[in-house]
Parts: structure tokens; sequence; C-alpha cells
């Protein structure tokens, strides 16, 4: 009970700091960071509550998921508010507030507490999982800026689009390097837990993929702003089946949803 009136409140919360981001004049405007600040301690207090309810981290189901990734977006907004244009805050704050909506509706048979299987109590588990939470938080920000370089008008201000090619950028490079990690640190993980380094799971096997996908950004024989866009909307789509779909239609090894 008291996990869904913190998931419900701090929605709330999430909800009024956007609409004050819409109606503030001043991109300096306290009222919105205040309810977002709130918004992530409420946020917060969900976590931890799941936590302790669970007995193990938050970040071994798809539930789970859809309530810590939002939560690094929001940290993200928090801790870096100079470097985000208001623009972007209301989107991603928007995108966080649509994360816990989800959860909110996911069907109650994904919300029940379950036990770690054996494999997972392993402390490679608290390096492999966080390095992919942080590969797609950093996924979900460069692919914001991916749509509105989409999104602008060629005849849109080279210096504007340009500044927001390096934002992007830097999102990619955050995200393959965690990619990276998350698959190498996976691969220990599964040697110890079950004596081989590879199995071709669906889930490993398309998270090798998703790799492959990110890196044809820095293959691009004449790379431009728009052509790296694309690249960094088709890894989403791409991970979003590898996390959330394969759960659903294929098992394997890493079907503990």
């Amino acid at each position: 009970m008291i996990e869904t009136v913190l998931l419900f409140t701090a929605f709330l919360f999430y909800l009024l700091s956007f609409i004050l981001q819409l109606r503030a004049k001043d991109a300096k405007a306290k009222a919105p960071r205040y309810t977002l600040f709130a918004a992530a301690l409420l946020h917060l207090a969900l976590l931890a509550a799941r936590s302790l309810i669970a007995k193990h981290p938050p970040f071994t189901n798809i539930y789970e998921t859809f309530l810590l990734l939002p939560f690094l977006i929001a940290l993200r907004l928090v801790f870096s508010p100079g470097k985000i244009s208001r623009s972007l805050q209301a989107i991603l704050t928007a995108t966080v507030g649509a994360f816990l909506l989800l959860a909110l509706f996911l069907p109650a048979d994904l919300k029940v507490p379950k036990a770690l299987m054996p494999a997972l109590n392993s402390p490679w588990m608290y390096i492999h999982v966080p390095a992919y939470f942080f590969a797609y938080m950093a996924l979900i920000v460069g692919v914001v800026y991916a749509v509105i370089i989409l999104t602008r008008k060629r005849t849109a201000s080279p210096a504007a689009l340009r500044e927001l090619e390096q934002k992007m950028d830097a999102e990619i490079r955050i995200c393959f390097f965690f990619l990276n990690l998350g698959l190498i640190t996976g691969a220990i993980w599964a040697y110890i837990s079950w004596g081989n380094y590879w199995s071709w799971d669906p889930k490993e096997t398309w998270a090798l993929i998703n790799i492959f996908i990110l890196a044809f950004v820095m293959h691009l024989k004449h790379p431009t702003a728009r052509k790296k866009a694309w690249i960094l909307v088709l890894t989403v789509i791409s991970v979003a089946f590898t996390y959330w779909v394969l759960s659903f239609i294929l098992s394997g090894l890493h079907s503990y949803t």
C-alpha cells in the first residue's frame, strides 16, 4: 500500500513540475525546481520502500525497471540544471512521469516481489545491472536530442544544431561505454554462475546487437547530426525490444521477470 501511495504521489509531483516548467517565463524559476526536487525525494523513498519490501535492490524485474530508470533521469535533472535547457527539462520530466504512470498500470503479477534466484546472488549484479541502467539513462537523454535534431528545419541555425549535436554525442559516448561495461561484466558473471562466458541467450545476443547498432555512429564515412540521430533512434528501439519484448516472448537464462 505504501509503495503505491508513494508511486502515485511522486507521479503527481512530477506532473506538477512539468506544468510549472511549461508556464514558467524565467528559466531560473524556483517553483518548478522545488517541485522536481520534492518529486525526486518521494521517488527515492519509493525505491527504498520497494527495496525493503522485496529485500533486494530495485532492479530485478520489469516493474522495478520502471521505477529505477526514471529516477536516474530525475537525478540528472536535479543535479545538472544549468546544463539542460528549460525545454529539455520539461521533456525529460514528462518522460519520468510517463514511466511512473506506466508502472502504476502494470499488471499486479509483475509487481509482486520475488526472492532472487541463486544466480543473481552475486556482487557482479551491483556492477552489471547498474551499468546498463546508466547506459539506458544516457540513451533516453540522447534520443531526446536526436528527436529535436530530426524535427528541426534544415534552415535552423547551424550553431544551434551543432550545440545539439555535441550534447547528443556526449550522451552517445556515455551510453556506448556503459553498454560495453554491462556486456563485459555480464560475461564474467556468466562464467562464475554458469561456467561459460557466452551462451547465445536471446537477451545477451541482442545486447551485443545493440552495441553494434550504436557503433555505426563511429563508422559513418560522412557523419552528420541527422545520420547520428537516426542511429540513436534505432538503438532505442533495439534496446526497448531487448529489455521489454524479449522478456515476454522468449525464455532464456535472463527470464527473471
